[in-house]
């Protein structure tokens, strides 16, 4: 009987290690995603690397919980999962959109290295900081996500000028104690989160595709309805949390 137990646990032991395994090649497939962003940007083609970029964030969306869910941790622990996650998403929340910002002129010509090279220096240490999150796991600062602001300026075809004073205003949040929601990971609210992050993404996507494209106006302007109440629902979270601290 024993034996028996053993040789179901060994089972057991293999397909969970195999199961980590497909998760971390999940989570690799994440810089794949980001590489193919990258050629779209030098063929000039924003929409393309929006969208391996959307691809690139649906991975990072999922791939953490199902690491969770098999406790790939404890059966794969000879590999960093936090680690590759952190460079992945270096790569492609700072990098991919910094060289954005400059290919494609986001902003003045006379700010055009020096601002992507100011997100990239202060993004090293957010990386690296061990008190990025809150104890209830709430960003503190404005987090890393040059990529979803660059999506911003890409949706709203807003100019240099302001693309400049916003991405000046953000660099200062980044050392404020501006409290902003991680949607994954804070506790409270957790489902709502889930459900404005999905009409979030899913928006993106739909604005992404359609832009440029002569579209029935009224389709455009509910998707952006739909698109703004979900931000308006993560940013009103952050600031209810920065002042009620």
């Amino acid at each position: 009987m024993s034996k028996e137990k053993n040789i179901k646990t060994y089972e057991l032991f293999k397909q969970d290690r195999f199961l980590g395994i497909l998760v971390h090649l999940l989570t690799g497939l994440g810089i794949v995603a980001g590489f193919f962003a990258l050629i779209a940007v030098m063929n000039n083609n924003q929409k393309a690397a929006f969208l391996w970029l959307g691809f690139a964030f649906l991975i990072d969306s999922v791939d953490g919980t199902l690491a969770r869910k098999f406790n790939v941790k404890k059966n794969l622990p000879h590999i960093d999962g936090k680690m590759l996650d952190s460079i992945i998403d270096f790569f492609n929340y700072v990098i991919i959109p910094s060289v954005m910002i400059y290919w494609f002129r986001y902003v003045p010509d006379q700010f055009i290295l020096l601002i992507p090279v100011i997100l990239i220096f202060i993004s090293i240490y957010s990386y690296v900081n061990l008190n990025i999150l809150t104890n209830d796991n709430y960003y503190n600062g404005f987090p890393a996500i040059w990529n979803v602001i660059v999506l911003y300026f890409y949706i709203f075809g807003t100019s240099q000028n302001f693309n400049l004073v916003f991405l000046i205003l953000l660099i200062l949040l980044k050392f404020s104690p501006l409290k902003c929601i991680h949607p994954l990971r804070v506790k409270k609210f957790k489902s709502l989160s889930i459900i404005f992050a999905i009409f979030w993404f899913i928006t993106s996507i739909l604005l992404i595709l359609i832009k440029d494209l002569n579209i029935n106006p009224v389709y455009e302007v509910f998707l952006m309805f739909l698109w703004v109440v979900s931000n308006i629902y993560f940013i009103s979270v952050s600031i209810f949390k920065t002042f009620k601290n």
